[in-house]
């Protein structure tokens, strides 16, 4: 039997292999079979550790994910003097623009007839959990420097976090919006007006 430094190598060499193979051709175009070929195992074994694709663009992103919720600590860290709208503008920014690198695998699992055993209830999976604990923090950092609207902390936090959705995203390239375009009008829309025109002093 396989250790358990085998199975996480192993897992690491499928996705590897799955990513490239996605990028390559998409993700809606690679089989399981086409996966398990290149990355010279059987299929058994392929669909042992991933029982369908949309469970397997799941890690995909899950992993992608945890990269991601790093590089915005050490943002948070690095720009903690600037001003919180533009903090909180800039991590929405990240969230949206890794949101659209992941667009086709979003496709699949949205597509997936086993979308239930694929994700979780949104408000409990680690990504909107993380985003709403950052969001709040930072609302409550501007509710405490009088830069904030009256506003119910805890609604918005969970309003804002689940408004991120791929749906939305799809719809917004097909009517000719770039990425970049959607990212600073989603905060023009839903950050910016939360915020007072001047800091209380």
């Amino acid at each position: 039997m396989p250790n358990s430094k085998e199975l996480d190598e192993l897992a690491l060499k499928i996705q590897e292999t799955a990513q490239t193979l996605f990028d390559e051709h998409g993700v809606e175009e690679v089989s399981m079979h086409r996966i398990a070929q290149e990355t010279g195992i059987g299929q058994g074994t392929l669909y042992r550790r991933y029982p369908s694709k949309s469970k397997l663009c799941l890690s995909l992103m899950e992993n992608k994910f945890n990269r991601l919720t790093g590089e915005i600590e050490a943002y948070l860290l690095e720009a903690k003097e600037l001003p919180i709208v533009e903090r909180l503008s800039e991590i929405m920014k990240r969230l949206l623009n890794n949101l659209d690198k992941d667009l086709q695998s979003m496709k699949t699992l949205l597509n997936s007839p086993r979308l239930e055993e694929a994700t979780a209830n949104l408000c409990e999976i680690p990504p909107f959990i993380f985003i709403r604990g950052k969001v709040h923090d930072l609302l409550q950092e501007a509710q405490q420097c009088g830069e904030l609207r009256p506003l119910d902390l805890d609604f918005t936090s969970s309003f804002i976090a689940t408004s991120l959705k791929p749906e939305l995203v799809f719809y917004l390239h097909d009517m000719g919006y770039t990425t970049e375009q959607i990212a600073e009008k989603y905060c023009e829309c839903a950050i910016k007006p939360l915020f007072t025109a001047q800091p209380r002093s």
